[in-house]
């Protein structure tokens, strides 16, 4: 992490403010009154006085907060931060004098937060400025001006940084979704539950009213009775009769154990958490975004999304090469037709302890919350009976598959930090596999023939396990390279790819570039 006296310059923040200039943005009336950097300085010489203060009394730990509150420069891959639940102090603030210094920095971070909300409404309105002359040949002229004009990404982004900062902004946590309950900021959907009478625990998930006391006593209940936790433990279950696990967005089937549906519940809501920050303006219309930071919006409760966790490859395989002879060959799989993500939790000679990887749970749910996030897509899975759960049109279906693929495998580079997650860089996930394919074997696939590429031909590809490589270092340039300036396309782009309006040209047009002048690009970016 940066300590407290460094001045703090993401280089998101430079193209939100560029995105200002070529949008007309700029005017006292129009804009906010300070840069982020400016913003940021502010915020860095408050932190730089909080250390001094604490370090004179003592107060070591108090000190290490303030030093390690800013968060580190986002270069090569982006950031996504956890939302803290109120303004609590860390643990051993307690004198007067601590309590006094603490307070400064909330006021600090307040203060920031209320700044960086302003730069989140100019980001979310740019995409319906209107340009002057004098913008339009400015912009032009910018070599690396964001070619779209929404920022819709950059807005969403900035809210979470603004709940990173001040977890009581109530415009931000309702544009982002929560909703207060009392003296707490909850999801929709745990109100909606805490309303039924329900507990939660992250052990058992959420339980029927007067259940959780008896769980957590070591007893079980299922289809009408109680068992001990051993008896339950010692059960060979059916998919159909498997355990039932439920976190505030997921649904879980588990014949594997409540252990491991514990664990894959974390982390799908991990994911979902990351994801809202990283693909922010997936799906969402730039007016819709704009009147939700207006608040004007409204809160809207999904239902949960639904996921299966196999007590071992033997079962997996049994239960879905029915539908999809070659499931022999994957691990794991988002079934777009039934809305349903399938895992497998190990074998059962070694009583299904082993746990699909995180980085295949990253992936696969990844796939979900795009499919399912799509509201005419979420709400026809919704409304239909469980085993016609199929859109007219699978994502990719005609074109763009890739794309699909392209942005779960860069989910699949999410990586915990002291701060949240971090997402994409070369170093991460399949990018040095990425790296040494282009640089090594010599080896791409040029854009002008993956966006052309239907679901069948990209799945049938003899190049198959290389594509996969390849996508992958190809979302980290869409995502990253060049400092973000084709993020807010490529979002759009997989958002009209998941619409089935996507075609062959859709990506060149979105960015403003041709093919060729992206894979040279993209050559640059993975071969440093």
């Amino acid at each position: 992490m940066n300590d407290g006296t460094r001045v703090h310059r993401r280089a998101w923040a430079a193209a939100v403010l560029v995105a200002a200039v070529g949008c007309g943005l700029t005017g006292a009336a129009a804009g906010p009154a300070r840069t982020i950097p400016e913003i940021d300085a502010e915020f860095a010489a408050a932190a730089a006085h909080a250390v001094r203060r604490a370090d004179a009394i003592g107060a070591a730990e108090l000190a290490g907060w303030a030093r390690g509150w800013q968060l580190p420069e986002e270069v090569d891959r982006q950031i996504a931060v956890t939302v803290p639940a109120d303004f609590s102090p860390p643990a051993g603030v307690d004198t007067a004098d601590e309590r006094a210094i603490w307070d400064d920095l909330c006021a600090a971070r307040r203060a920031r937060a209320a700044g960086l909300f302003e730069h989140a409404l100019v980001a979310a309105r740019a995409h319906s400025a209107t340009r002057t002359r004098g913008d339009r040949t400015a912009a032009e002229a910018a070599v690396d001006r964001p070619p779209l004009d929404q920022r819709s990404c950059a807005a969403v982004r900035l809210l979470y940084l603004v709940l990173r900062d001040d977890p009581d902004h109530e415009r931000a946590r309702a544009a982002t979704g929560w909703v207060r309950r009392k003296e707490a900021w909850l999801t929709p959907e745990a109100v909606r539950r805490l309303d039924k009478g329900e507990d939660y625990d992250p052990a058992f998930g959420w339980l029927p009213a007067g259940r959780l006391t008896r769980y957590r006593a070591g007893e079980r209940f299922d289809r009408g009775r109680w068992l001990t936790a051993a008896e339950d433990a010692a059960r060979t279950l059916t998919v159909e009769r498997g355990r039932r696990f439920t976190s505030d967005h997921w649904e879980i089937l588990a014949p594997a154990p409540l252990t491991a549906a514990a664990r894959l519940a974390r982390h799908l809501e991990e994911t979902r958490t990351v994801w809202r920050q990283v693909f922010g303006g997936f799906g969402v219309e730039p007016p819709d975004l704009e009147k939700r930071l207006g608040g004007r919006g409204r809160t809207v409760t999904s239902a949960g999304m639904a996921a299966v966790l196999c007590v071992d490859r033997a079962q997996y395989i049994a239960e879905l090469e029915r539908l999809e002879p070659a499931i022999a060959g994957t691990n794991a799989v988002y079934w777009q037709p039934t809305a349903t993500c399938w895992f497998t939790a190990g074998n059962r000679a070694d009583g299904g302890d082993e746990q699909p990887p995180a980085s295949t749970i990253f992936h696969e749910a990844a796939h979900q919350l795009f499919a399912e996030t799509r509201l005419d897509l979420h709400a026809a899975l919704r409304a239909a009976p469980a085993a016609a759960k199929r859109p007219a049109i699978l994502a990719g279906e005609r074109c763009g598959f890739w794309a699909v693929e392209a942005a779960a495998c860069y989910m699949e580079s999410l990586q915990s930090t002291a701060y949240g997650w971090t997402v994409g860089g070369r170093d991460a996930g399949r990018g040095p596999r990425a790296r040494a394919l282009l640089v090594t074997d010599s080896f791409h696939v040029p854009l002008a023939e993956l966006t052309a590429m239907s679901r069948v031909d990209f799945q049938d590809d003899a190049r198959l396990p290389q594509l996969y490589d390849e996508i992958a270092g190809l979302a980290d340039y869409f995502m990253n390279g060049d400092r973000g300036r084709y993020r807010e396309s490529f979002v759009e782009y997989l958002t009209r790819v998941y619409a089935g309006t996507a075609d062959p040209e859709t990506l060149a047009r979105l960015c403003r570039r041709s093919y060729a002048e992206i894979d040279e690009a993209y050559r640059r970016h993975i071969s440093r």
